[in-house]
């Protein structure tokens, strides 16, 4: 009669637990991202309905700030795609720094909502470029740079917000160029001591230079 020894029971019985634990972590790390992203977007549309329905805020981007409103360019143009990134990054820039939307109460969820809207109007824009059956492919390759060089920003701003929420700061909204950085936080009074923190965070997590950082409060 066939028999299994012991010691093969064992290996066989460890090689089963490993294989039920490494299955069981599998699914419960896909369970928790599919929550993990549910969550954001059902916090994000929370918070779009909130500034939908307060008469009292102050409009996060004008309609003659949409980006689509933009001149199409030449997508043969070289300098076309800088002209699409330098115009969307001076409406975000300015937006965020605007004195009448900085006493908004709801100021957080209006900027950070603005910035990333016209974020993604900028990608669409460079996907079209990308998608043109016109466009060269030294055009095709450069808006695609583009659109990581974008992602990549966008990234950095998220976690540059964390570390400065981290420090204590109630609220933070950073917003980031390849040459410069703008950063709002949610503090009454910015003393030199929180400044030197929140610079650190930036040039610690950029390659910017101390002078292309301009940090503000909400007023």
């Amino acid at each position: 009669m066939f028999t299994i020894k012991k010691p093969a029971i064992i290996i066989v019985l460890v090689l089963l637990l490993v294989l039920t634990g490494y299955i069981n972590h599998n699914l419960t790390k896909q369970a928790s991202a599919r929550v993990s992203s549910d969550y954001q977007n059902y916090e994000e549309m929370e918070m779009a309905k909130e500034i939908q329905s307060d008469e009292s805020l102050v409009p996060a981007l004008s309609e003659d700030e949409e980006i689509d409103d933009f001149e199409i360019l030449d997508s043969e143009s070289a300098d076309s795609l800088d002209d699409i990134i330098t115009k969307a990054e001076e409406e975000i820039s300015q937006t965020i720094s605007s004195e009448d939307r900085l006493i908004s109460k709801n100021y957080f969820i209006e900027q950070r909502l603005s910035r990333d809207k016209l974020r993604a109007s900028l990608i669409d824009r460079l996907n079209a470029i990308v998608n043109n059956e016109n466009s060269s492919q030294e055009m095709i390759t450069e808006a695609q740079r583009k659109i990581m060089e974008i992602g990549n920003l966008s990234e950095k701003e998220l976690t540059i917000e964390g570390l400065i929420k981290a420090k204590g700061f109630e609220e933070a909204l950073v917003f980031l160029t390849a040459n410069d950085a703008k950063i709002v936080v949610g503090k009454e009074e910015l003393t030199e001591q929180d400044v030197v923190k929140i610079l650190e965070i930036v040039l610690s997590e950029t390659d910017l230079d101390a002078e292309n950082v301009n940090i503000m409060k909400k007023n």
